[in-house]
């Protein structure tokens, strides 16, 4: 889901849903990403903040610059929320945050 206010302030969430078939040869556990119960089952959440300064009524749409921030948190790792990959890491040591800058033509 997203909003923006004006064409250049925005607001970004969202979720994500990932899930597979048991295999204890395929996911072993290991050291960040493995998996100690076998599956690559994942879930979490996308934030994001971001400006376009130039995307207001009468600017340019063929040429914009997006500053922004994302915030990515994951609720659940490789089919576990705790030590997912039997040397003690949680999911959300896996959380990640963002800066980025892109142009479109």
């Amino acid at each position: 889901m997203s909003w923006y206010h004006n064409k250049h302030y925005g607001l970004t969430l969202g979720g994500f849903h990932t899930t597979g078939t048991k295999d204890l040869k395929l996911f072993t556990p290991a050291d960040e990403e493995g998996s100690r119960v076998g599956t690559p089952n994942t879930d979490g959440y996308i934030a994001q903040a971001d400006w376009t300064p130039f995307g207001g009524e009468g600017q340019s749409t063929f040429s914009n610059l997006r500053l922004g921030l994302q915030y990515k948190g994951y609720t659940k790792f490789n089919g576990a929320k705790t030590d997912y990959d039997g040397s003690g890491r949680d999911a959300s040591d896996n959380n990640t945050l963002t800066a980025f800058a892109w142009i479109a033509f």
